[in-house]
């Protein structure tokens, strides 16, 4: 699981080093790795403050966008587009990635599902982006890629031998 802030530069950074390595995992081994990510932005509109201006509504962007299969492209594009992110480019990416022509009116409904995830957050302790958990163990700010691999075979090959 990682809490994620699409505005967050080392959020963005872990994406890019670990979604390869996810993506193998669960191509190599269906239904052994399950990747979630969940809302944290750091922003005072559905969190307790912070800095990011669009991070309420880049999370809300990509659930918009998940509800029609579009959720991996949009994640993408924010994290490419993280650098200008404003509301209004990230209304114009979901309508362009997704088709959402109705984002104003989505927003407060799918804003409530992001805070739930903030909540969720804060009762595991996460008070910073990236936070990952694999399978119950906590780390704050990512790891390098070949550490986090690392954490990913352990935990298979523990969670195999616990079944054997």
């Amino acid at each position: 699981v990682k809490f994620n802030d699409y505005q967050c530069p080392p959020c963005r950074q872990t994406y890019m080093e670990y979604k390869p390595i996810i993506d193998r995992y669960i191509a190599q081994q269906p239904g052994k790795v399950k990747y979630v990510t969940k809302d944290f932005p750091l922003e005072a509109e559905c969190n307790t403050g912070g800095v990011h201006v669009a991070g309420c509504e880049a999370a809300a962007a990509v659930r918009m966008a998940r509800v029609k299969n579009k959720a991996d492209a949009m994640e993408a594009w924010l994290f490419e587009n993280q650098g200008s992110m404003s509301p209004d480019l990230v209304r114009q990416g979901v309508q362009q990635i997704a088709g959402v022509t109705d984002f104003d009116a989505q927003y407060p409904k799918v804003l409530e599902q992001v805070r739930s995830d903030v909540a969720q957050g804060r009762q595991l302790g996460v008070n910073r982006t990236p936070t990952f958990f694999i399978n119950g163990v906590k780390i704050e700010g990512g790891l390098r890629p070949q550490f986090f691999e690392a954490a990913i075979a352990s935990e298979l090959k523990r969670s195999t031998a616990a079944r054997q």
